[in-house]
């Protein structure tokens, strides 16, 4: 999942198989999540998830409340997309 960010909702992931990572610009911070892990991430804050390493990896999210929104964010300079 590239990054990204939304207006008003918060995407709260819990980690199904992992290990994966939730990352943020907060500043560039990075949780691992193992199977049965979650987290959320308020509104506003751009965010991705990957698997670690790149490797596979499998979650539900659940979004709310509010209007769906996506707005796409450009990776960090410092940093491949």
């Amino acid at each position: 999942m590239p990054w990204h960010h939304h207006t008003v909702i918060t995407d709260t992931f819990f980690c199904l198989t992992g290990p994966m990572l939730v990352e943020t610009r907060d500043p560039g911070a990075r949780t691992r999540l193992e199977c049965g892990g979650r987290l959320s991430v308020p509104p506003g804050c751009p965010h991705r998830v990957r698997g670690v390493d790149d490797g596979p990896c499998s979650f539900a999210i659940v979004q709310g409340v509010g209007a769906y929104d996506y707005s796409p964010e450009e990776p960090p300079p410092s940093e491949p997309e």
